[in-house]
């Protein structure tokens, strides 16, 4: 939780650590207290969230946001995306992450994408994103307003390569309404 201390008024760091502790108390039970050794349905999504995000991180050098579960007011199972960035043009990123312990979840997480911007949960996520964003880079929520935004969609993926999930991705419904969106990134985490 050292990263609260790190950029935000107090005021703020008061809010986020009643609601974080309470989450990182439900994320450590369901990681076993950090000796999980194999993902299962209480760690798999919140695994592929974090995994997702730090890829986004380090390999787009994308705004490295928490995930939702720790800055969302609930315990668990946050009511909105499960993770967020932004890119290098000041668009922010929405990200929903699945896990299905027999199959690739990647219909899953579009879907639930699709549902939440019908939804408008994004617009909604809004409040929830802002204190993350720095103050020199605020254009985003204006960007946001001209229908700047992007998707993640991050999913546990089981033994496909890499073109039989792109050959899904490509025909999938729920992809094909997303392809009109600023940024679709698709992050397939092997479990």
């Amino acid at each position: 939780m050292s990263w609260i201390d790190s950029f935000m008024p107090d005021y703020l760091r008061i809010s986020l650590r009643a609601r974080v502790e309470p989450t990182v108390k439900h994320i450590t039970k369901n990681l076993n207290n950090g000796r999980l050794t194999a993902v299962d349905e209480n760690s798999g999504e919140l695994v592929v969230s974090e995994l997702a995000r730090q890829s986004i991180v380090s390999e787009y050098h994308y705004l490295d946001i928490p995930i939702g579960e720790l800055i969302a007011t609930q315990a668990a199972q946050n009511p909105g995306f499960d993770f967020y960035s932004m890119n290098l043009d000041d668009v922010l990123l929405f990200g929903e992450s699945k896990y299905i312990a027999a199959t690739t979840a990647h219909n899953s997480a579009l879907k639930q994408i699709v549902d939440f911007r019908n939804n408008k949960k994004d617009d909604k996520d809004l409040i929830t994103v802002n204190p993350f964003i720095p103050q020199d880079r605020k254009v985003a929520f204006q960007n946001y307003c001209n229908g700047q935004k992007g998707y993640i969609a991050a999913f546990a993926s089981k033994n496909e390569s890499n073109d039989e999930q792109i050959n899904k991705l490509e025909r999938n419904k729920y992809f094909k309404q997303l392809v009109d969106c600023t940024e679709l990134i698709c992050v397939a985490i092997d479990v």
